[in-house]
């Protein structure tokens, strides 16, 4: 997950999400005439960021994103520059009294395609709710259920790869295997202090056009290669991939992959 540019070039499906959550939610959302400071939570290469969340945002003062990953930071400071945006690194699992970093706080709070990855949920929360500003709006949207998680599972159980999966369970869902995960989620968020305006984990599909698209966009997500020896990555790869085909029995006809999968959308508000 260091490689932005790859990132870049296999996140179709995070962007199509992306885009079809921001069109439905952000009409619901109330906006300030004198304009909004918001953060975007897990920037990672901030193409989202630049390209879709400000273009949409109706009025808009100041846009932060912030990261875990350094690495990501520095690429989306570099190439998705703005006026409006700056990027910076904070991890929002495990910061500590986050407004002494941001003072103001946010009027708005947005996250895709991040908070799956995070094990401490009700820390991540908690650093979401002070962060924000009494009144403001967040809109969290990440993976609640994929087989992605599985095939991490089965993969962490064969000879050949489990000395570099040890700590597999770090990296899976903590709603994976819950009945009822959005109302897990919503449960959390109240305890936490939100207002739950809506909180739901409906079931998508996204259509690969090819395999290895697919097979890029599971190499632009994967916590695990980096530890692999090269010579042995792209054997790795090839095994997720059948795995990963192997649980969805994914692949079509026509060379196309059909990923389906639940996704988390909550939309939160801190009343005070």
């Amino acid at each position: 997950m260091e490689d932005a540019q790859l990132y870049v070039s296999a996140n179709g499906l995070q962007r199509r999400d992306a885009l079809l959550v921001l069109s439905e939610y952000l009409p619901q959302m109330e906006w300030k005439e004198d304009g909004e400071t918001v953060l975007d939570v897990g920037c990672g290469s901030g193409d989202v960021t630049r390209n879709l969340l400000v273009p949409l945002l109706p009025q808009v003062k100041q846009v932060v994103g912030v990261d875990l990953s350094q690495e990501m930071v520095t690429y989306a400071s570099k190439t998705f520059h703005h006026d409006s945006i700056n990027f910076h690194q904070l991890d929002i699992e495990r910061a500590v009294q986050p407004r002494q970093v941001f003072p103001d706080g946010f009027t708005k709070v947005f996250s895709f395609y991040c908070l799956h990855w995070v094990q401490e949920q009700r820390s991540c929360l908690n650093n979401i709710y002070q962060l924000l500003q009494p009144g403001g709006e967040a809109l969290l949207v990440f993976l609640a259920k994929n087989p992605l998680f599985t095939m991490y599972q089965n993969m962490s159980l064969k000879t050949r790869w489990q000395q570099y999966m040890k700590d597999v369970k770090s990296y899976i869902s903590v709603y994976q295997d819950k009945t009822d995960p959005a109302q897990v989620m919503a449960d959390l968020a109240e305890d936490v202090g939100f207002q739950i305006l809506s909180c739901e984990a409906p079931e998508l599909e996204f259509v690969f056009d090819n395999i290895n698209y697919l097979k890029n966009a599971i190499k632009a997500v994967n916590p695990f290669l980096k530890r692999i020896p090269k010579e042995d990555q792209e054997a790795f790869l090839k095994e997720c991939l059948a795995e990963l085909v192997l649980l969805q029995g994914c692949q079509q006809e026509d060379g196309s992959a059909v990923a389906r999968y639940n996704l988390m959308i909550a939309h939160l508000h801190r009343s005070q």
